[in-house]
């Protein structure tokens, strides 16, 4: 064996060593500090850019569509949050705000809390349900995010409810309604004009009944207006009937609509509007409870493969039974194939006949008195309803609120 004097270490060395574990030490205490500070019990956060504004002692870790990301995204970029997955350990909950976008941490009671948010792509039903708004403004204002939701072009630019079966289920008077869709410039009967949606009931009222026992076209005097808006709005449930108010329904009318120079939705709409009238009878009515008008039932085609909605739209309505435009009427939700329907609009060159959408699919007419035809009501509700819930589908219709 070998022995050697004992030398000590090099006294640099041992106080770059010290040095090196206070800084670490420092550090780790820093880390700590900033780790396990305590939190009041609830925290709200602004969002600015994307980025968290002082979060302090909270971290947040953001997922878009499932993959992490370094930021979280802005208001109006096209996401919503995921309120299934998004969780903060500790039992701290997130309360987020859609109106200025920002973050409320709720019952911190712990440090070193996490929160992780997730944000998914929005659908339709996420920005209708999230909007703080009227339902015809939340319907409108989120028409882009769906493809059954369009701008019917006319003057009033109203927003209609396409296709053969869209999402357009709503509960109301404890029945399955449907939404015709939002429409502008509604009169109210007082002057005032608003936006209102026009929804239809589902299932008829009555599979066969007189627009008027008299035979007379007048909507004003009709039995048909007056069981609607007498018996059949008395039993109408509260708060459903809190829902409705007057409104003013035009009765213009036409007698030429057999070529598509005079017979097209967008001709219907004019002719509704217009003041066109038979001698004496009114251009208007104001009341309650309607019927669906032949311009509501052009606009709901969505067409189809062999047929676009274009085409469609370029087709007079008194020819759709033709098999060459079959795509029109049967991407239409509101056609009932081998049914007859009333419609509102009456014939100008006649005492005695009235428009309805026939069996085939095509708009003609017929005399008032006849008791074959369909009656679905159609209405326009309170500018200030709003949607609380559901899908609009058929399992899971809007429900309404005031």
């Amino acid at each position: 064996m070998k022995l050697e004097k004992y030398k000590p270490k090099d006294p640099k060395k041992i106080g770059i060593t010290i040095f090196t574990v206070v800084c670490v030490l420092l550090v780790a205490g820093v880390f700590l500090y900033t780790s396990f500070a305590s939190f009041e019990t609830n925290e709200t956060f602004n969002i600015i850019k994307g980025e968290v504004q002082d979060p302090g002692d909270l971290y947040f870790a953001f997922y878009i569509d499932d993959e992490i990301s370094s930021r979280m995204p802005q208001k109006g970029e096209g996401y919503v949050l995921d309120t299934e997955k998004t969780t903060c350990t500790n039992g701290a909950s997130i309360d987020f705000n859609t109106d200025d976008w920002s973050i409320k941490v709720l019952n911190m009671t712990k440090t070193r809390t996490k929160c992780t948010l997730y944000f998914k792509e929005q659908t339709f039903n996420d920005a209708i349900l999230a909007c703080n708004d009227t339902a015809a403004n939340c319907l409108k204002n989120n028409a882009s995010l769906t493809s059954e939701l369009v701008d019917d072009e006319t003057s009033d630019h109203n927003i209609r409810y396409i296709g053969a079966n869209p999402n357009n289920y709503v509960q109301f008077n404890n029945e399955l309604w449907r939404i015709i869709g939002v429409f502008n410039n509604i009169e109210d009967g007082t002057g005032t004009k608003e936006t209102r949606l026009k929804i239809i009931r589902n299932e008829p009222y009555s599979e066969g009944i007189a627009w008027d026992t008299d035979n007379v076209n007048d909507w004003s005097t009709a039995s048909l207006q007056e069981e609607l808006n007498g018996t059949y709005l008395e039993s109408i449930t509260s708060p459903s009937k809190e829902m409705i108010s007057d409104a003013v329904w035009k009765l213009g009318r036409t007698s030429s609509y057999t070529s598509n120079s005079n017979g097209l939705a967008s001709h219907w709409y004019t002719y509704e509007k217009g003041t066109t009238i038979y001698e004496g009878r009114p251009a208007e009515w104001t009341g309650k409870i309607g019927l669906m008008y032949p311009s509501d039932y052009g606009y709901a085609t969505s067409g189809g493969s062999t047929t676009n909605r274009e085409t469609c739209l370029n087709k007079e309505l008194y020819n759709w039974d033709s098999s060459s435009v079959s795509d029109c009427k049967n991407n239409d939700w509101l056609y009932k194939s081998g049914t007859y329907q009333w419609t509102l609009t009456s014939y100008s060159g006649s005492s005695v006949v009235v428009f309805r959408v026939d069996s085939v699919g095509r708009v003609n007419i017929g005399p008032a008195y006849l008791t074959s035809d369909a009656v679905s009501p159609a209405l326009y509700l309170n500018s200030n309803v709003k949607i609380s819930g559901g899908e609009g589908t058929e399992e899971s219709p809007y429900t309404l609120s005031l």
